[in-house]
């Protein structure tokens, strides 16, 4: 696959995939969901790759929408037919890909963005990293998920604060509201992304594909559903041969290979 707006490598199980319009601090377009829609779906398909690391070129993560690139004289249903286009083809496989994601957040996080990076599963930020819902400075609405995603971490009232303001966030304040999991210098961003990639690579696909898509679940489930989503993938993690050679290499007081077969 030729690639324009991304860069792309896997290395030791992982996949990195890096927003690669520097110029424009890495600014959505069309031909960037596009491109990122067919990766997610290559790296979903890849067997041989356990976790994925999203970050940016230069210094920023995302700045959203390239405002540039706007067609202000788009039809109402053709501006929803692309909006759903990119729901369904990038925001939602981003979310359900069974493996895990975390995003290596280098600076700017704005608008699309910021909720690219809630997408995924574990955002790792630098000390540059700011964050914005910035879109009522442009009389929008937050979206690619960023209504649900950001009311998931952070609770109503805080959403509701950072979305009616759209004032920018620093990464030790996201840090203390939870939606960034870890704040580094810049200079580790990537080596620690790419650290914490590799641990959950090397880790049981099946079980962290089910766990993954489990706690997905659970905010919106109640305790007795949960229970019940549990038994079952319990129950189907005990056949795997990823269970076998756990408890093998627990027996044999060695380190298991999750992904001798993959």
């Amino acid at each position: 696959m030729t690639l324009e707006t991304l860069l792309y490598e896997v290395t030791d199980g992982v996949a990195t995939v890096t927003f690669n319009r520097p110029q424009a601090m890495n600014a959505t377009t069309d031909e960037l969901y596009r491109e990122l829609a067919a990766l997610i779906r290559e790296i979903g398909d890849d067997e041989n790759i356990g976790c994925v690391v999203l970050t940016g070129a230069g210094r920023g993560f995302c700045a959203g929408a390239d405002v540039k690139t706007m067609n202000p004289d788009m039809k109402l249903l053709a501006r929803r037919k692309r909006h759903r286009w990119i729901l369904a083809d990038v925001l939602r496989p981003l979310v359900m890909l069974e493996k895990p994601v975390i995003a290596a957040v280098n600076g700017a996080a704005v608008g699309a963005g910021f909720n690219i990076a809630l997408a995924a599963d574990i955002i790792i930020a630098s000390e540059a990293a700011v964050f914005s819902q910035i879109f009522t400075r442009l009389g929008l609405v937050p979206d690619l998920g960023g209504l649900h995603l950001l009311t998931r971490v952070v609770g109503l009232n805080k959403a509701k604060e950072l979305c009616f303001t759209a004032r920018k966030v620093g990464a030790a304040e996201a840090l203390a509201l939870g939606f960034v999991n870890r704040v580094v210098p810049a200079d580790r961003l990537l080596p620690e992304a790419r650290a914490l990639a590799t641990e959950i690579a090397a880790g049981p696909p099946t079980a962290l594909a089910m766990i993954k898509s489990l706690l997905n679940k659970s905010s919106n489930s109640t305790l007795e559903q949960m229970l019940e989503y549990e038994s079952y993938a319990q129950t189907l993690a005990y056949t795997t041969p990823e269970h076998r050679e756990g408890v093998a290499a627990f027996r044999e007081k060695r380190a298991p290979n999750f992904r001798a077969g993959a």
